[in-house]
């Protein structure tokens, strides 16, 4: 059985995810924002899960989260799941996932929530403002960024086996009632690909169980390069 980490976990993909993997009787560590958002993992809890707290939208509270996984001992799988379409995009979206990548013992799969909205965010690293204090980036562009760094992390850990997903547009508080896909769809993906070793290569991206191909602009090594440069400058830490 294998130990997961899923941030973002009291609702929606996460909480689902979480829900899944513990019927399926893997040892889950679920993540709250803020001690106000425990309760809702209750539920959870009594199933057999254990909890971590911080605000991903804060560097120093990401790095006291990193702080409480390691004290739990390694996970298996981490599922950055852990995402905003407003507000602290950049901090939520793609700050908090590399810090968490480099401070975290190291996982053997690494599991990164993109979106097909992606496809529409810009290739550029101009006046981007990583605090999140200026608004500088759109959902689509946190996302490009994200899928990016997903593939810098596949190429440069090789002992860990990363893959991308796109969970598809469900019905979740952030992707609305009018979606047209259901939980089920959109985590049946990141579970199979926390638990079977059988999934290929590393640097896959996913949709739908398939393994399909992301946006060709994040897979620009120069852009990857740039990438991980702003956020090593930004955050003090190196891949």
């Amino acid at each position: 059985m294998a130990r997961v980490l899923i941030t973002g976990s009291t609702e929606g993909l996460g909480r689902a995810a979480a829900e899944e993997l513990l019927r399926r009787g893997h040892e889950v560590v679920v993540h709250a924002r803020n001690a106000d958002r425990v309760p809702a993992l209750d539920d959870l809890v009594r199933g057999g899960a254990s909890t971590v707290v911080g605000d991903l939208a804060d560097s120093g509270e990401t790095r006291k989260l990193a702080e409480q996984v390691n004290a739990l001992g390694p996970m298996d799988v981490v599922i950055h799941n852990a995402g905003v379409m407003d507000g602290p995009v950049l901090p939520v979206n793609v700050v908090a996932p590399y810090l968490l990548t480099c401070l975290l013992d190291r996982p053997q799969r690494s599991l990164f929530l993109s979106s097909g909205m992606h496809t529409g965010g810009r290739a550029t690293l101009a006046d981007l403002d990583w605090t999140g204090r200026r608004r500088t980036a759109s959902y689509s562009d946190s996302k490009f960024f994200l899928t990016a760094l997903g593939l810098v992390v596949a190429r440069t850990l090789p002992d860990v086996q990363c893959q991308i997903v796109d969970p598809g547009w469900v019905r979740t508080r952030m992707g609305g009632r009018g979606a047209p896909g259901n939980l089920e769809s959109g985590i049946r993906t990141q579970v199979r690909l926390a638990t079977d070793s059988a999934v290929g290569e590393t640097g896959g991206y996913w949709y739908h169980e398939r393994r399909t191909s992301p946006d060709p602009r994040t897979e620009d090594r120069a852009l990857q390069d740039a990438l991980v440069e702003a956020l090593a400058t930004h955050t003090g830490l190196h891949l």
